[in-house]
């Protein structure tokens, strides 16, 4: 029995030193010991530096996000004035072909239908 009395006490003292060790890290003394309060200014310092950093990279990675976002949008744009312009250069064509037809006595005219599909089957 006095073997394993030994051994709790010991545990007992471990425990207790691991227990303090702890506190003495998470309390900061073990900081003021190393002398960190000297350079609080500094370390705040740095923490402003590395917060602005942080914050402007946002902001720009924000204003990126914008410009594609927009440069997205300008393309759809683009895309549709094109086709509405290809859609009035068709109508123009149409209506000067038209004209021509008409002033030269044609019978031709416009469809009134669209074209019909024929299907095909083989036998």
């Amino acid at each position: 029995m006095p073997n394993d009395c030994k051994t709790g006490m010991a545990d007992k003292k471990k425990s207790k030193y691991i227990l303090d060790k702890l506190v003495s890290y998470l309390s900061g003394d073990k900081l003021i010991e190393w002398g960190v309060d000297r350079q609080l200014g500094f370390i705040f310092y740095i923490f402003v530096i590395v917060c602005v950093t942080i914050a402007w990279s946002l902001l720009v990675e924000q204003s990126l996000v914008k410009v594609q976002r927009n440069e997205r949008e300008l393309q759809e744009l683009q895309i549709s004035y094109q086709q509405h312009t290809l859609d009035l250069v068709g109508m123009n064509n149409r209506t000067r072909i038209d004209a021509m037809l008409r002033q030269n006595g044609s019978a031709l005219h416009a469809p009134a239908e669209p074209p019909k599909r024929i299907v095909l089957t083989q036998k």
